[in-house]
């Protein structure tokens, strides 16, 4: 008697299918949030391949047909490991080149030329593989015919022409904003000297900053949705010092505090809460309910920055709201009346030598 060992490789099936399917010679047919998704979901997963445990992975063939999608087509995942290196350390490795085939047009010119392996390897073809999705098949090229501010800007005003064409679609900042940041990475990633091109650490951390600035963006529209219908907060509820704008000293990599003081004028209590960017801003308290009579100091702090805006130019709000609290009636819901009431204060950078005598 004999025992037969099979080994059998199991692969979650991608109703989507390869990525390749849907660029075409201008670009990728599908929308540009599902575009922006799936170059985010390939950086992620490469992201994951690089920095696995203690020995990094190189995949060596990233290319649109090793991109397999879900059946919404929103969710990205790399496939075809065959010809990927576990390596030791995150060194440059020259190999022959009959020990490792690639995919022409995805290889980098390290390896064509030296047969040298490393990281950069699978950042240049992801660099290719976001010119094909934001370029097409064949305006991918001009990348390497022109300066890269010039394809640049070239690649984001094709898309701006296409987003503005798409039935029922209202100008939006952030997607020009993803447009731009992706077309930037990628014609980095394909730098012909390799030391030029970012790791792919880097490209998930920039990635993630734009999440972030978008994110920052989505709530000072929320803001702007919230102020609709509200009326100023006069004095005769709450008086609020400073009233015309709130200043901070700035230093760069320093956290600067400043204060606020409220004060209840009236004979009951009323309730206050406080919202700016709390990315950014560090405030206490947030809310509360002030006895009649009565005043409250709030401290806020702007976050270490490493560096000011240009020209200080802040365009930060700070918002204070307040409402009379009658018995029965809960802080919340006092808030939701429309008794509530608004103070708007410009957040202003100040600059040392604007201080000085």
């Amino acid at each position: 008697m004999a025992m037969e060992v099979e080994r059998i490789l199991c692969f979650e099936y991608m109703e989507g299918g390869s990525l390749d399917k849907h660029i075409e010679d201008e670009y990728c047919r599908l929308d540009w949030p599902t575009c922006y998704q799936i170059i985010k979901g390939t950086c992620d997963g490469l992201n994951h391949l690089h920095g696995a445990l203690e020995k990094p992975i190189f995949h060596l063939d990233l290319k649109p047909s090793n991109i397999l999608l879900d059946k919404n087509n929103s969710t990205a995942k790399i496939a075809d490991l065959g010809l990927s290196r576990l390596v030791a350390s995150t060194e440059t490795h020259k190999t022959q080149m009959v020990n490792v085939k690639g995919t022409i047009g995805y290889m980098p010119p390290e390896y064509i030329d030296g047969g040298y392996i490393s990281k950069r390897y699978d950042v240049f073809s992801l660099g290719v593989i976001i010119l094909k999705i934001m370029a097409g098949n064949k305006g991918h090229s001009r990348c390497y015919e022109m300066p890269p501010e010039q394809f640049t800007k070239l690649v984001v005003e094709k898309w701006e022409r296409r987003l503005k064409g798409t039935p029922g679609y209202s100008s939006h900042e952030k997607d020009i904003l993803q447009v731009t940041k992706c077309i930037e990475i990628a014609v980095k990633c394909v730098e012909k000297d390799r030391y030029k091109r970012p790791l792919i650490k880097d490209i998930a951390l920039e990635l993630e900053e734009l999440e972030a600035k978008i994110q920052e963006m989505s709530l000072y529209s929320d803001m702007s949705i919230d102020l609709i219908g509200q009326t100023s907060c006069t004095s005769s509820i709450l008086a609020v010092d400073p009233a015309i704008e709130l200043r901070f000293l700035f230093e760069p990599r320093k956290d600067i505090s400043t204060c606020l003081q409220l004060t209840n004028q009236t004979d009951g209590p009323v309730a206050f809460r406080v919202k700016t960017n709390q990315a950014k801003y560090c405030t206490q308290p947030t809310k509360g309910i002030m006895p009649p009579c009565s005043k409250r100091y709030v401290s806020v702090t702007l976050r270490a920055q490493d560096e000011a805006p240009p020209n200080m130019q802040c365009n930060d709000m700070f918002l204070v709201q307040s409402a009379r609290v009658s018995d029965g009636v809960t802080e919340d819901e006092a808030m939701a009346g429309p008794a509530a009431g608004m103070v708007r204060l410009p957040i202003v950078y100040v600059g040392s030598d604007q201080v000085r005598g």
